[in-house]
């Protein structure tokens, strides 16, 4: 993704992102090859959670090696998503709610407390 917005012409930005909304819609047990599948669909909550873009930029100027620049920007990205669902995955499944915040990642509602 990286690679495709610095050749794309214009400038792009990447966030780091985590949705979790598998239990509203989970897959079928077994695939089927026909079209039509039964699936079940069910009343569960959804999250979704936006963190603050991550500059490849920022960490080449840093690193001055751009290999290491590289693993540095893939493991930032990594740490991110992943702190993102288990906050996420808190607040539904384990039903704190906006509780499940911590200081990189603050949960709100759009229709307020």
């Amino acid at each position: 993704m990286r690679r495709l917005a610095e050749h794309s012409g214009i400038p792009g930005h990447i966030y780091p992102l985590a949705l979790l909304c598998h239990d509203i819609m989970p897959p079928p047990p077994q695939v089927e090859r026909e079209v039509g599948e039964k699936r079940v669909i069910s009343f569960h909550g959804a999250g979704l959670s936006v963190a603050p873009e991550i500059s490849f930029a920022d960490i080449i100027t840093a690193s001055k090696n751009p290999e290491e620049a590289k693993e540095v920007y893939t493991q930032a990205f990594y740490n991110s998503v992943t702190e993102q669902y288990n906050v996420l995955k808190s607040a539904i499944h384990g039903q704190q709610g906006l509780k499940a915040s911590i200081p990189s990642v603050s949960l709100s509602q759009p229709w307020g407390d």
